[in-house]
């Protein structure tokens, strides 16, 4: 198919900690196939050479330099902040988001638009591949699910709440008032994501790899997890879906109050195992917050598993009890 309309896509890239990898990101933005494009970089103010080795590869680029838009900021705000920042100052009809220890395939942009074209759809969703030290494996699929499918496999943690791989109409954040949840520290894009889910009239996919997602990175956000700030932030942004699907869908309300109460009582047992008494009693204050109706999901509808579970060292005076019978029953 031959693209009859060009429309300007915004590549946003927010910068944080990237000096290793930034110009490969850079270098793979800059040649991209599809020439309607304009590059926001955000720092987010990070300590170290991220934005002198953007500037380097730049140079190599002369032709694309008037079309790079670099925002500087004096303090760090958060990545939350970084985006919301970046949808603002972006003139594109379509945004397409990139993390800067990231690369893409030189036809991402085209192939993405190819289909959007085809299509009429607000999200347009390629195939990426996750990178670790010794392999190379699929990200979790979605880029075939129809809106709803989709929306349920992303609670489900069955497909990615990933920004990137994605062509998404920026009209989806303005006209729905769409803001990226400044008040947690990570899983914004699962909280946004599910937003513009929800309000694209229509959404395609295509079979091709567009994105390359990078796990080496030390300081990447993926290597914060089963700390208390990032368990907390997810259930945070658990929240937030709750509250938003309420009144709206019921099927996906039961859904993530399910997924809420399950990691809640996953993170609690987490801060055991790490003896973290303060960590394990503020997530059973966050379980205990959750609609009653969904303690059957951990068992706690059982007042007697409710009430050792709700007191730490009950839990360190019976844990040897419950590993032996699990044990006994060949669970573990």
């Amino acid at each position: 198919m031959v693209i009859q309309h060009y429309p300007l896509v915004s590549v946003l890239v927010p910068v944080y900690k990237a000096e290793k990898y930034i110009k490969r990101c850079a270098r793979s933005l800059f040649e991209q196939t599809y020439d309607n494009l304009e590059y926001i970089f955000c720092d987010d103010c990070s300590p170290d050479a991220s934005i002198q080795k953007l500037e380097e590869v730049m140079k190599d680029y002369p032709a694309r330099l008037g079309h790079v838009k670099i925002i500087r900021h004096n303090r760090n705000k958060g990545i939350a902040v970084v985006r919301n920042e970046l949808t603002a100052s972006c003139r594109g009809i379509f945004l397409f988001w990139v993390d800067s220890d990231d690369w893409v395939e030189s036809n991402a942009v085209e192939i993405l638009i190819k289909k959007q074209q085809e299509t009429d759809a607000d999200i347009v969703t390629g195939r990426a591949y996750a990178h670790l030290v010794n392999r190379t494996i699929r990200c979790h699929d979605g880029w075939n699910l129809d809106k709803n499918t989709l929306m349920e496999n992303i609670i489900k943690a069955k497909s990615g709440a990933t920004l990137w791989r994605r062509l998404i109409r920026k009209s989806l954040f303005i006209d729905n008032n769409i803001r990226f949840p400044e008040e947690i520290s990570y899983r914004e894009d699962y909280v946004v994501i599910i937003f513009l889910l929800f309000h694209a009239k229509k959404i395609a996919g295509i079979d091709d790899v567009v994105y390359h997602y990078d796990m080496t990175n030390g300081n990447s956000i993926s290597h914060e997890r089963q700390t208390l700030s990032f368990e907390l932030s997810y259930l945070e942004s658990c929240r937030l879906i709750v509250d938003f699907f309420e009144g709206k869908n019921e099927n996906c309300y039961h859904m993530c109050n399910e997924m809420m109460v399950k990691r809640a009582h996953e993170f609690m047992m987490i801060q055991f195992r790490n003896r973290c008494r303060r960590g394990y009693l503020v997530m059973v204050d966050h379980i205990k917050k959750i609609d009653k109706d969904y303690w059957n999901k951990i068992k706690w509808n059982n007042w007697l598993i409710r009430v050792v579970e709700s007191h730490y060292y009950l839990m360190r005076l019976t844990y040897p009890l419950r590993i032996f019978r699990r044990k006994l029953l060949g669970m573990e």
